[in-house]
């Protein structure tokens, strides 16, 4: 397989070029994640020609959003559409090849929680004091632990999906009020210009924004429409998500505050339960397809996300 593997790639590179393969000074054509999004499909899905020409056309057409996952969900609608249950058995697996923070990020951006932290430890140490570097080690090593374990228990099948993805979500909900607590006003207002800077220009050549990007009406509305949600669906769904959001800003806030002292895992528990709540609630709201779309977009989302986000070494 591993001889295999260079033979395939150069294939695509020949079939597409090297610069529209890694969106090298190409902002118009396919940008890289699309094209390594491509590329993973076609290798753990063994997608047909007609398959893998359609999904391109797919992916294409939701140009406009990239490089935000609102960018696939035309391309979800489809696969649910036209893949084989095998197929979607392999999509909606989680591949070997992604690592534990990949998919827990995935997590947070699918529950609009998304932040870049963990995405900066060099930088964010290089403005830490003496003290806070020991509190900041504490912090970092304790969610890449557990992170991993979580990860080891959903591979091994003793966890489901729900359940880790839930776990993850605490984790991450918890490092970011630590981080909150750590860091001063002014070393915030430091490290959120830094992450500007640094997503700005690592996206510079792979793909730019598209005109969309950065609308989250027209995202949202793109989820809506894929999904034929009814305006009873979406006006439910938003009052859900909006109780969701206050109710971890307000667990986040007394934190932070000090107003309570809880442990790593007492808030990863709080967080597990107002998570469960909210999910129960709105699986409720969406009939059968509509799920398995949205499933389907996640599972898409975890891929892309590896290749259209700057990277650890990035």
């Amino acid at each position: 397989m591993n001889k295999i593997l260079p033979i395939i790639i150069i294939s695509l590179l020949f079939t597409i070029g090297c610069e529209n393969f890694f969106g090298i000074g190409n902002d118009s054509g396919d940008p890289y994640a699309n094209d390594m999004l491509l590329y993973d499909l076609e290798q753990d899905l063994a997608l047909s020609e007609k398959q893998i020409s359609d999904s391109k056309d797919f992916l294409r057409s939701g140009r406009d959003y990239f490089p935000d996952n609102a960018s696939l969900w035309k391309l979800a609608l489809y696969l649910q559409q036209n893949l084989t249950e095998e197929q979607k058995e392999r999509l909606l697996s989680p591949p070997e090849y992604l690592k534990a923070e990949e998919i827990s990020e995935e997590n947070d951006q699918h529950h609009k929680r998304l932040r870049h932290h963990h995405r900066m430890g060099e930088f964010i140490r290089s403005i830490l004091n003496a003290d806070q570097l020991s509190d900041y080690d504490e912090i970092v090593n304790y969610k890449k632990m557990t992170l991993e374990e979580i990860f080891n228990s959903l591979k091994m099948e003793t966890q489901t999906k729900q359940e880790a993805h839930r776990e993850m979500m605490g984790v991450m909900e918890w490092f970011r009020a630590a981080m909150d607590k750590l860091l001063t006003d002014e070393q915030k207002s430091i490290l959120e210009e830094m992450r500007k800077q640094k997503d700005d220009n690592w996206r510079k050549n792979r793909g730019g924004y598209g005109k969309h990007a950065k609308d989250h009406d027209k995202m949202r509305q793109e989820m809506y429409d894929v999904l034929a949600m009814t305006e009873e669906q979406i006006s439910t769904l938003e009052t859900l998500e909006e109780s969701f959001k206050s109710s971890l800003e307000s667990l986040h806030n007394n934190f932070v505050d000090g107003i309570v002292n809880y442990t790593p895992e007492e808030y990863i528990q709080n967080v597990g339960s107002i998570a469960d709540s909210f999910h129960e609630d709105k699986i409720s709201i969406f009939d059968t397809v509509q799920l398995e779309i949205i499933e389907i977009h996640r599972a898409l989302a975890r891929r892309f996300m590896k290749h259209s986000r700057w990277g650890y070494k990035g």
